[in-house]
């Protein structure tokens, strides 16, 4: 995946979320997280990813 097709598969993702409003977003995202594990297919891969969101999310909520 190209930078340029990243973003704007981010975007869609963003544009998505606000389309369904803010409280469905949490449910979208979880369904999505959850069709992205199934494509990914490696539960190891799944973990370090999920590892790895957490973390971001730790070290920006401590600085």
């Amino acid at each position: 995946m190209t930078e340029a097709e990243l973003d704007a598969a981010y975007t869609q993702l963003c544009k998505t979320m606000t389309e369904l409003g803010e409280a469905r977003a949490s449910l979208f995202l979880a369904r999505f997280a959850l069709l992205a594990m199934v494509r990914i297919g490696d539960a190891a891969v799944v973990q370090g990813l999920t590892d790895a969101a957490a973390a971001d999310i730790a070290a920006e909520a401590a600085g």
